[in-house]
């Protein structure tokens, strides 16, 4: 179970699509998915403007540093949406976004698939980790990585691992009907609401397709997946049957994906996702 931050000032706490832990040095607060520039690539694509999402963004992250008195920010991939830089979008949006987040606190980019030649964009004072992640001692030892890749073994000692990249969501579904005018039942589906996942992870099971030495000791952690900063942005819904996770963990079945639990954006437990998936197909049944 995720707990609550008034009852305990060393747990991790979710809180607006983020999670807060505390290290040995502090406070840390870990986003994933900002994808800036994507309402640039959906206008594009439905020939309609939409509201930009990087200030928005910048206050929310400051309010959040604020509040909990953070000492280190760390983005877990996709800082930005394109996977390559050559957009003029990029050069503007992403050194202004990353030079504001930086001005109350120290910033860390463990970069995600889409942050292709991402060093140029960055101010010099971020600082832009190892693709295949970084391990942070705390009261529980944390493992940082965008999931679209192998972790580093280092990484994989980790109790906690936190990931982004496939932005889990739920989407919401109901019956729909009008007896009074013969209408029969009607699917209707509603908005995805963004969730955190929370699974249980073999790592014995990773280490062999990494070949890497089995650790018997050392054979499960719980792996935290965070939903998309980015209010613009959807996701994976995990209770329709059809939908699938990427990355080695969950493509190389190292994670009890079915049995994972789903967690609101404030950590508050919703269903398993197997759970959420039988009552979703007794709806469209």
């Amino acid at each position: 179970m995720f707990y609550d931050y008034v009852n305990t000032m060393m747990e991790p706490v979710f809180d607006d699509r983020s999670l807060i832990f505390y290290s040995d040095s502090g406070p840390i607060l870990l986003l994933s998915d900002l994808h800036l520039g994507f309402e640039e690539e959906l206008s594009k694509q439905k020939g309609v403007a939409f509201p930009p999402q990087q200030d928005k963004m910048i206050e929310r992250i400051q309010s959040l540093i604020e509040k909990y008195e953070i000492a280190r920010l760390y983005i877990i991939g996709d800082v930005k949406h394109t996977i390559t830089v050559d957009t003029p979008f990029n050069w503007r949006l992403v050194p202004e976004f990353m030079t504001a987040v930086s001005e109350t606190c120290e910033v860390h980019v463990i970069p995600g698939n889409h942050d292709g030649n991402l060093r140029p964009l960055l101010p010099r004072n971020i600082v832009l980790e190892d693709v295949h992640g970084v391990l942070i001692n705390s009261k529980l030892t944390m493992g940082l990585a965008h999931g679209h890749a192998w972790v580093s073994s280092e990484v994989l000692k980790a109790e906690m691992i936190v990931i982004g990249h496939n932005h889990p969501t739920v989407r919401n579904v109901r019956a729909a009907s009008a007896p009074e005018i013969g209408r029969e039942d009607r699917k209707r589906f509603g908005a995805s609401i963004p969730v955190v996942l929370q699974s249980k992870l073999d790592k014995n099971c990773a280490r062999t397709w990494m070949n890497l030495e089995v650790i018997p000791d050392d054979s499960h952690a719980t792996l935290v997946t965070l939903p998309s900063f980015n209010e613009l942005f959807s996701g994976v819904p995990v209770n329709s049957p059809s939908s699938t996770f990427h990355g080695p963990f969950f493509e190389n079945d190292c994670v009890d994906f079915l049995n994972s639990e789903v967690y609101s954006t404030s950590g508050q437990f919703i269903n398993t996702v197997i759970e959420l998936r039988q009552r979703f197909n007794e709806i469209i049944k």
